[in-house]
């Protein structure tokens, strides 16, 4: 059953209070006489009209400015792309001229299975072996035995030397211990030359340390006796100051009946 005892909801009545100022505010506004206006606020068209243009001219800079930027990024990108294209061209022309000069046709070392008169004729680079080619058939006299290591057919790729194999490698080991023994005298020197650096700067700092010690002990002393100086002239300087107070209190103990005196005779005789 519906009960009209209860309290109303403070949050609500406070919404519907809110409402009620809201709309009486607006309405105040909308039939206030002061603020109406009959007819078209030429004003604020004319504000729009000026605002739109402004916003245009914006618009129209910005895509200036972008189309300058868009010209200058064109032309980079074509240097870019001539640059590249010469530096291709460059590249190719020194292989080509790399081919024609280290690789040419006739030095080549590699065999072509399908050339059968390859295998009928002597290469250049083997013609000064002649007794060499006489042992073997013709197919083979383009492949033949290793004699030595400084035959120019026996190249890193030839697999005619093996390790241990070697014709030379007693004068190899020669020069390998050779080169050991050099590099070992140069590590030497290297370090007994950093031991004498390194001693030659220590003495140096010793001598600096020394000098800034005879330095600080002559300024000591200059200074002892400075103080000294002082302390004698301030003694002899209080010494002549008790004199001279003395004197004064003298003088002064002296002088000052005569003076009265004769002061006193001169008021009587002017009197």
């Amino acid at each position: 059953m519906y009960r009209v005892d209860l309290s109303p909801d403070a949050k609500e009545v406070a919404a519907i209070e809110a409402r009620r100022n809201r709309e009486k505010d607006r309405q105040s506004r909308f039939f206030n006489v002061q603020n109406q206006v009959m007819g078209v606020n030429v004003e604020a068209l004319n504000n729009q009209v000026e605002e739109q243009k402004l916003q245009e001219a914006t618009e129209r800079n910005k895509e200036a400015a972008y189309d300058t930027k868009k010209v200058q990024y064109d032309l980079v990108v074509q240097m870019l792309e001539k640059e590249e294209a010469k530096r291709a061209r460059r590249v190719a022309k020194k292989i080509q001229d790399f081919r024609q000069q280290k690789q040419e046709f006739k030095n080549r070392c590699e065999c072509e299975l399908q050339d059968a008169a390859r295998f009928q004729r002597i290469p250049v680079q083997f013609q000064q072996y002649p007794a060499q080619f006489q042992e073997f058939p013709t197919q083979f006299q383009e492949f033949p035995a290793c004699l030595s290591d400084k035959v120019p057919f026996s190249g890193p790729a030839s697999m005619q030397c093996f390790l241990g194999e070697g014709l030379h490698r007693a004068s190899f080991l020669r020069m390998q211990q050779q080169q050991f023994r050099y590099n070992l005298e140069r590590q030497l020197q290297e370090q007994q030359q950093v031991r004498a650096e390194e001693k030659y700067a220590d003495m140096l700092s010793d001598q600096q340390h020394l000098v800034m010690d005879m330095r600080a002990a002559q300024m000591a002393r200059l200074e002892e006796s400075c103080c000294v100086a002082m302390s004698s002239a301030r003694a002899n300087a209080n010494k002549v100051q008790a004199k001279l107070s003395e004197f004064n209190n003298l003088h002064q103990s002296t002088y000052s009946p005569i003076l009265s005196t004769v002061q006193h005779q001169q008021l009587l005789n002017s009197g």
